[in-house]
Formats: C-alpha cells, sequence, structure tokens
C-alpha cells in the first residue's frame, strides 16, 4: 500500500506541475524569403502540405547547391509542425547540402529543426543526439547562447527520461555560458528545470529555491503573465509535496490573482484551479468541492484540453473513492481511456493504478497491466538514459580527442617557435660575429690602407727629399765651386789691369764684365733652386697628380688639377686622404674604361671646416639609379659616409660631376694631424 501511494504521488506530481515544457522555439532561422502562402494561416494543413510538396519539388530540379540548401531549411523549419515525411525529406536534405557546403551555421539550424521535430512525438534520443551535434557546431562557430538554449533542451530531455542527475549536469552547464551574458531569459528556463529536478528528487528546499530565483527573473523582465503564474503554480505542487497544503493555497490564490489570464492563458487557469482543488481536499477542505473540480473539468472540456481533463478525472475519482464508488470509477475509467486515446502513459499508469484499486473484480487485471506498462517505462527510460549517456561520453571522448590534438598542436607550434627562436638566435650570433669578423677586417684593411699610404707619403718624401738634396747639392757646386773659379778668374785679370794700354783694358773690361754677368746668373741660379725647396707642396698633391697624368695617358683625355692653396694637406688626417685618395682612384678608372671623356677636372677647396673635391669630366655618363647598387659606387659611398661626409653623384649627357663634402672639425671626430 505504501508503495502503491509513492507510485501516486509521483503521478499526481508529474500531472500537476507544468511539467511539459517547452522545448524552446525552433530555430530563428528566417531568411528573407519566406515562403508566403505557408505563413498563410487561412490555409488548411492539407493544401500546406501540398504546396510545400511542390517547393521540395522545384527545389530538387535546381542547379545551384547554395539555393537549394537554403529552401530546404526553410522547408525543414515550417514542416516540423505539419507533415512527418515533408519534414524528415526537407531536414534531410538541408543536413546533406550544408555538410557539403561546409556551411557550419545551416547545419546546426537544421540539426535544432530534427531535435525540436523528434521530441514533439517523443523521440528523446534521436532529439538529444540532434540537440548534441548542434550544440557543439554552434560552440565552435563562437553563438553561445545559441549553444546553451540546445543544452537546456537537451536538460529538459533528460528530466522528461528520469535522468534527473544528467539533467542537473546539463542544466548547469548551460548556466556558467548564460550567466556571463546576462541572458536572464534563458536563464529562466535553466532555473525552472533545475527546480523541477530538485522536486523529482525530493529535494524540495532546493526546488523552492530555483523556482524563487525563476520568479525573480521574471518580475526582471516584465509582464509576462504566464510564466509568471505557471511559476507560481509549480511552488504550489512543491508546498503541496512538502504537505504544507496551507502555503501551497495561498500560492495558488496568488496565481490566480493574475488579471485576464482566464482568458488569455484557460489551459494554466484550470490547472491551477485544479491542483488548488486537489490542495484543499488533501487538507480535507470540501466546502468549495466538488464545484472546483468540476470547474477546472469544465474549462478544459471547453478548451478540449485533453491531457488536462486526464488528471481532472483521476482527481475527481480520488475525491469519490470514499463517497460514490461508481462516480469513482466512472472518473477512473474516463481518465483511462482518454491516456490511452492520447498516448499519455503517465495519466495511463495513474488510472490503471486506481482502477487496480477501486475495480476489486478486475484488480489484478489492471495491476497486471500497470505493472507491465510501467516496466516497459522504466526500459525506455533506462534505455534512453543510456543513450543520453552513450552521447555524452562520445561527446567527451570527441572533446578529449580534441583537446589532446589541440594539446599537440600547441606543443608542435610551441616546438617549433622554440626551434625558429633558436635558428634565429644563431642567425643573428652567426651574423654578428661575421659583421664582427668584418668590423675587425675593415679595421685591418684601414690600418693597412694607412700604412700603404704612410709608405706612399714616405716615398714620395724621400723622393722629394733626394730632389731637395740634389738641389742643394748643384747649388752648393755652383756656388761653391763654379763661382769660385770665376771669381778667381776674375781676380787675376784685375790684376792685370797694370796693362795700360787702352784695348788691353777694354778686353779686359769687357771680360771682367762677362765674368761677373755669369756669376751673377749662377748665383741667380742657384737661389733658385734653393728657393724650390721650400715652395714644394704636399705629397699627396704629388700622388693626385700622379695619378691623374697617368691615367690621362691611358685614357687619352686632358688633365686639369685645381688645388685651394689654403689647404694645408699636411694638417689633413691620413684617414681623410687616404680615402679620398682611393675615390680619386675609383673614379679615374671608371672614367678611363666607360666615359670616354675629352678633359677630366680635379678641384680642391676648402669652406670654413669643409673639405669640397670636385671630379668632373665630360665623358658620355651613366644612369645613377641604374648604377647606385653597383660594388664602385657603393664603395665610394662607404668611405665618405666613414668620414661622416657627404657624396652626390650628377650624370648625364654632359658627363658626370662627383661632389664629394667632407668635415674636417673636431665635432665629427675627424682630427687634423698635429
Amino acid at each position: 500500500m505504501k508503495k502503491n501511494l509513492i507510485v501516486i504521488a509521483i503521478a499526481l506530481l508529474i500531472s500537476s506541475c507544468d511539467q511539459h515544457q517547452s522545448q524552446d522555439e525552433k530555430l530563428s532561422f528566417k531568411p528573407s524569403e519566406l515562403l508566403d502562402d505557408f505563413k498563410n494561416d487561412s490555409l488548411t494543413i492539407e493544401l500546406r502540405k501540398e504546396k510545400l510538396a511542390g517547393f521540395l519539388q522545384q527545389t530538387s530540379a535546381l542547379k545551384n547547391d547554395t539555393l537549394k540548401k537554403k529552401n530546404y531549411l526553410q522547408a525543414s523549419y515550417y514542416a516540423a509542425t505539419i507533415d512527418s515525411a515533408l519534414f524528415l525529406r526537407a531536414n534531410a536534405n538541408a543536413i546533406k547540402y550544408a555538410r557539403a557546403l561546409k556551411d557550419s551555421l545551416g547545419l546546426a539550424g537544421a540539426f535544432w529543426d530534427r531535435g525540436f521535430f523528434f521530441s514533439e512525438i517523443g523521440g528523446y534520443r534521436e532529439s538529444y543526439n540532434a540537440y548534441q551535434k548542434a550544440s557543439d557546431l554552434y560552440l565552435a562557430k563562437k553563438e553561445p547562447i545559441k549553444a546553451a538554449r540546445l543544452l537546456i533542451n537537451m536538460a529538459i530531455l533528460q528530466t522528461n527520461v528520469k535522468d534527473y542527475v544528467g539533467s542537473e549536469v546539463t542544466t548547469i552547464r548551460a548556466l556558467k555560458v548564460l550567466k556571463p551574458l546576462d541572458a536572464n531569459k534563458y536563464i529562466y528556463r535553466c532555473y525552472n528545470n533545475l527546480a523541477v529536478v530538485y522536486n523529482q528528487m525530493n529535494d524540495y528546499e532546493n526546488s523552492l529555491i530555483y523556482h524563487t530565483k525563476a520568479y525573480e527573473i521574471q518580475k526582471e523582465l516584465g509582464d509576462n503573465t504566464y510564466q509568471k503564474a505557471s511559476t507560481l503554480n509549480n511552488i504550489g505542487v512543491v508546498y503541496e509535496n512538502m504537505a504544507r497544503y496551507q502555503d501551497a493555497l495561498e500560492v495558488y490564490g496568488a496565481a490566480l490573482k493574475f488579471s485576464e489570464l482566464n482568458e488569455k492563458e484557460p489551459q494554466l487557469y484550470a490547472k491551477i484551479i485544479d491542483n488548488k482543488a486537489f490542495a484543499e481536499f488533501k487538507m480535507g477542505r470540501e466546502e468549495n468541492l466538488p464545484e472546483d473540480f468540476f470547474k477546472a473539468l469544465q474549462l478544459r472540456e471547453s478548451i478540449a484540453d485533453e491531457n488536462g481533463l486526464i488528471f481532472s478525472s483521476i482527481h475527481l475519482a480520488e475525491y469519490y473513492e470514499n463517497k460514490d464508488q461508481q462516480k469513482a470509477l466512472k472518473y477512473t475509467e474516463k481518465a483511462r481511456i482518454l491516456a490511452e486515446h492520447k498516448g499519455n502513459v503517465l495519466g495511463l499508469l495513474e488510472s490503471l493504478r486506481l482502477q487496480a484499486r477501486l475495480d476489486k473484480s478486475r484488480s489484478y487485471d489492471h495491476l497486471e497491466r500497470y505493472i507491465i506498462l510501467k516496466d516497459s517505462l522504466q526500459n525506455e527510460e533506462r534505455a534512453a538514459r543510456n543513450q543520453f549517456a552513450r552521447i555524452r561520453y562520445e561527446t567527451d571522448e570527441f572533446i578529449a580527442q580534441n583537446e589532446y590534438l589541440s594539446a599537440q598542436r600547441k606543443w608542435i607550434i610551441l616546438g617549433a617557435a622554440f626551434l625558429l627562436i633558436i635558428l634565429i638566435l644563431g642567425f643573428v650570433v652567426r651574423h654578428q660575429k661575421i659583421k664582427n669578423k668584418q668590423l675587425k677586417l675593415e679595421k685591418q684593411q684601414q690600418k693597412s690602407n694607412e700604412e700603404i699610404y704612410n709608405l706612399l707619403i714616405d716615398q714620395q718624401n724621400k723622393l722629394e727629399e733626394g730632389r731637395q738634396k740634389e738641389k742643394q747639392r748643384i747649388a752648393a757646386e755652383l756656388h761653391d765651386g763654379i763661382l769660385g773659379k770665376i771669381f778667381g778668374i776674375r781676380l787675376i785679370l784685375s790684376s792685370l789691369n797694370a796693362k795700360k794700354d787702352q784695348e788691353s783694358i777694354e778686353i779686359r773690361d769687357n771680360y771682367i764684365n762677362e765674368l761677373k754677368r755669369l756669376g751673377e746668373e749662377v748665383r741667380s741660379i742657384s737661389h733658385d733652386l734653393d728657393a724650390n725647396i721650400f715652395d714644394s707642396r704636399s705629397g699627396f698633391i704629388s700622388m693626385v697628380n700622379e695619378l691623374l697624368n697617368e691615367q690621362s695617358i691611358l685614357g687619352k683625355f686632358e688633365v686639369v688639377l685645381n688645388n685651394d692653396s689654403s689647404i694645408e694637406w699636411e694638417k689633413i688626417s691620413s684617414k681623410i686622404k687616404i680615402n679620398l685618395f682611393r675615390i680619386m682612384q675609383e673614379s679615374t678608372y671608371n672614367i678611363t674604361k666607360y666615359a670616354n671623356a675629352q678633359q677630366v677636372v680635379v678641384i680642391f677647396r676648402k669652406q670654413e671646416n669643409i673639405l669640397l673635391a670636385l671630379i668632373k669630366d665630360d665623358g658620355q655618363g651613366f644612369d645613377v639609379e641604374a648604377n647606385v647598387k653597383g660594388i664602385g659606387l657603393k664603395n665610394m659611398k662607404s668611405r665618405v659616409k666613414n668620414l661622416h661626409g657627404k657624396i652626390n653623384f650628377k650624370s648625364g649627357q654632359e658627363g658626370t660631376i662627383i661632389k664629394i663634402e667632407i668635415p674636417i672639425n673636431q665635432n665629427k671626430k675627424i682630427w687634423l694631424s698635429a
């Protein structure tokens, strides 16, 4: 008997709660071009089917797969509540073309439609599987709210097959997605499902907590009479299960106070009246009974609420059980017939249980059928729970595999990045070593150049010194040798002046004057040779002059060297002179080789602290832009850059001008020689 009472309580709980939760509206996939005729509510179902079938026929003949997919998705959306065969055809094609076109969102929409369709006809396993696929696709495409809505649908399916723990887990998953997004409309549905789950698990305190949270959210969302009244009805059912009938009556009374509930939501209104009457019956307060039971019954009859009529009949049967056996049997039989007609398994179980208790003559038959049906239902629920668990396992396994692959890919990327960094570091180190080596070589080259230049200067100085010594020797010879002899002759001639004849005197005078004249001439030559020693210019200019003379012979051109006398070349640093000389070499080599010039002019000027060098020729010129990367020009630029100077090339049909400006002040760290 105690066992029977538990079964009755469960059945009444399921019937009384607003258990038939909507599986969420279908996916809001509404392209701009809709089937206008299909939307027309004035058309009969048969006519809509006919038009939809024609639409599918025309779609199948299209060549454009994208348009096919779009049309099949439209048809899938609308056919779900019209015709099973048309829906399955449209939905299968929508899935096919969405997959072929790699349209993840379209595929998710098709699976959503499929899940809704099977949930409406009791195909919970197929529905759960479709919702799972759609949710995964939406998560992958960064559509968290849609993914969470599908999780809620899955949780409700789990509740319907009594997989309460699984439903709780799935609902919490949805909440974790929705809470950061402040999606209160869907958070309400999560709280409502959790409250139903805890009620079924006899955790009434938590059930009340979540029903209250759901009610508070509804108040925040604004005027939604149905949702508020429905939540209050569910709270009342929880109070009934806790035997807190007075609290239940107060909550039912509050729900019935919503204005126009009777007109706008007659089905819910009848349910609340019936539940309130049943709570009064449980309390033993029968002043409004059985009138309230009949009020709910008549309202349900007027709106053809057959599922509601089943539980109105069951409540009346229980009310008359100890008052009028015939009436009790009558309402029990009515409930059973309606339940069989509607396929309402829970209503059928409860009516069979009551018949087994009330109809003593056929009690065994009713009880046997009750047990068979209950076992069958439990087996189906168990199979569905197992299927849900398998889908979750496969999904979790798929996620784990993806995470493993993602982690593996991450490590591969990190490894590749690390290797790349090592390679880059190796390249940088190698490049730096090469650069250091190059700098070292350049330094050595610079040192070698300076040594070569110094050797050239020394050689030039030695040559100059030899010239000077030779000049001094000749001057000394002229002065000390020839002049001495001439002076001696002059004295001898002077001593012969003793002869007094006129002719001798004139001859002697002539010789003396001639000797005097020769002496003056030799003295003049001696002084000129000695003076040249002091007029000698720098060895740098001599080297430049020698270079120009050599190249002029090879290139068959005239050379003009114009050197500013104010430039003290001996005070210009060797670094400047050797680089400038190398530039002169490169320039004159190029003129000799390519320019076909008639004249080359080299000018050295000093402008304040700037040494200016100009190299001009009247040759055929060259394309500066095309040859800017040539080794010769690059070397010239590099040399001038090392001297902190500037170099400019100007070339055309009239010839080429190379202008070089080099600072010779201390600010640019190019020091003058001491």
